[in-house]
């Protein structure tokens, strides 16, 4: 019972990592409808940023996660006003190929700047409990609590605030929105920045627990899709509940079986949710 509580409290902390990177992908395609494959360079850089600032430059870990969340929103933004703005309006296949073309981009200017070699982020907090048997690092303690509290603002954000209610009409109906004085193209780069800074943020945290490496984007997009396939487009408990998902497929059938299993597993329950609901648990309602 030990270990399986052991594989449930790691799954839960991974579910709720995955979930900010899902969370920032369904943000920008909810509001824009771009592919954007590069996010899981976003991910990547945010863990970077990090690096440097606590790792090399032994600067506040929590501030250097401050930064990092700023200096990805930024680079977001920039993003979408050069590359993707254009692209509006266009084929989808248009913003599939920038994206793609972006991720060869980052990904070997990484290789040549940072190196090839695994990096790692020094622990921000030490220690842990014992919980029926099973250790629980008060790191993923913070981690989740961190976690949790940001997917609970944005959600907040997205409902209550003036911006937030302006992105989620956006993305219901862009042309409405515009008749309705929301300045789309100021929505468009907002949602890019957040999503991309999301993801950084889930870089971050992911950093102190894994290796870093500047081919680490690849599979967090990848992680990131089968979320949002899972939880539906537009949602963010469906971001949550996916992550969730697939944070204890991967924390129990890697450690029982394989990780390669796990993989498998996982497409095997995206299926299986898009033959009963076909546009996911929930669906496209901003909830």
């Amino acid at each position: 019972m030990s270990d399986f509580l052991q594989m449930g409290l790691t799954g839960v902390s991974l579910g709720l990592m995955y979930a900010l990177i899902a969370i920032g992908l369904t943000l920008i395609f909810g509001v824009m409808r771009i592919i954007q494959y590069a996010h899981g360079e976003m991910f990547m850089l945010g863990a970077f940023v990090l690096y440097y600032w606590h790792a090399e430059m032994g600067l506040p870990y929590w501030a250097g996660v401050a930064v990092s969340a700023v200096v990805i929103f930024g680079l977001g933004a920039v993003l979408q006003m050069v590359l993707f703005k254009p692209l509006h309006g266009k084929n989808i296949l248009y913003s599939l190929a920038v994206s793609l073309g972006l991720v060869l981009i980052i990904s070997g200017s990484g290789q040549l700047i940072f190196g090839t070699t695994t990096k790692g982020i020094p622990s921000a907090v030490s220690g842990g409990v014992l919980l029926g048997g099973a250790y629980l690092s008060y790191e993923r303690m913070v981690i989740s609590a961190v976690s949790i509290a940001l997917i609970v603002a944005l959600w907040l954000f997205l409902r209550r605030s003036v911006t937030g209610l302006a992105i989620r009409a956006v993305a219901e109906d862009p042309d409405t929105a515009a008749l309705q004085g929301i300045r789309t193209g100021r929505i468009h780069w907002i949602a890019f920045g957040l999503g991309s800074a999301m993801a950084a943020i889930a870089g971050c945290m992911m950093g102190t627990l894994l290796s870093i490496v500047p081919t680490m984007g690849f599979l967090a997009t990848i992680k990131a899709f089968m979320i949002v396939i899972m939880g539906g487009l537009g949602s963010v408990v469906g971001a949550l509940v996916g992550g969730m998902i697939l944070g204890m497929i991967d924390s129990v059938v890697t450690t029982t079986i394989s990780g390669d299993i796990a993989l498998i597993l996982s497409f095997v329950v995206i299926f299986l949710i898009l033959v009963f609901r076909p546009s996911g648990l929930f669906g496209q309602n901003w909830d």
